[in-house]
């Protein structure tokens, strides 16, 4: 006699506990609940919107994601400027892609950030040097995984974070010779760091990087061999 299969019956997501949902998102990528868990029914959007918790340590950073030296990913930065929000001020960590205008906006809403790990391409405008630096004055670990930096950009983030611990900017070009005089500055600043990592390439000498910096309003870069 053959046998007869009954479907499952289709389950109730939204009858789930509380905090078997709290770790089920727990456990998930903040892109994929900002893109498809987030949305799979009302109480499951009500945990990823309303509960601050979730997002105090945001990952948005995408492995098969590589701008270069172009803007970030827009749906990228939808999705990193969205889980800020929900945080509610209560984010200490973020990891991912960053424009200047994002940068403003976490320096802003996250006053107790203590990590910030840039996975784009790191441009900071000089006009925003000193509106964004001293908001972060909580920063304990800054990784800037490549971009465009300076040294007096750099030396902000050392002048007014005075708890940081990590500063890593090796994968950075460097927009202008660091002097002995200046590295032997920068040096005494970091007494407290236990790690710091220096731009390891000097600006190349094309017009594209040479417009970036000029865009940015930073000091041409002077003569060097």
């Amino acid at each position: 006699m053959a046998s007869s299969s009954r479907a499952p019956a289709p389950r109730d997501w939204a009858a789930l506990p509380r905090d078997v949902q709290w770790e089920v998102f727990r456990r998930l990528p903040h892109a994929d609940i900002l893109c498809g868990a987030g949305l799979v029914c009302a109480s499951w959007r009500r945990l990823a919107t309303d509960e601050p918790m979730l997002w105090r340590r945001i990952d948005i950073a995408s492995k098969s994601n590589d701008d270069g030296e172009s803007s970030p990913d827009p749906s990228l930065l939808a999705m990193a400027r969205a889980a800020v929000d929900r945080s509610a001020g209560r984010c200490e960590s973020f990891r991912g892609p960053a424009d200047c205008h994002l940068l403003a906006y976490l320096a802003a809403s996250a006053p107790s950030l203590r990590s910030l790990h840039v996975t784009s391409f790191f441009r900071l405008p000089r006009d925003l040097v000193g509106r964004v630096v001293p908001e972060l004055a909580a920063l304990e670990r800054l990784v800037l995984s490549r971009g465009i930096t300076t040294f007096a950009m750099l030396h902000a983030f050392l002048d007014h974070c005075p708890r940081l611990q990590l500063l890593d900017a090796k994968g950075c070009y460097m927009g202008g010779p660091l002097e002995l005089r200046l590295i032997t500055s920068f040096m005494q600043k970091t007494r407290a760091a236990e790690i710091v990592a220096l731009p390891r390439w000097l600006l190349p000498k094309e017009p594209m990087y040479m417009k970036m910096l000029a865009e940015d309003g930073h000091c041409p870069v002077s003569s060097y061999s």
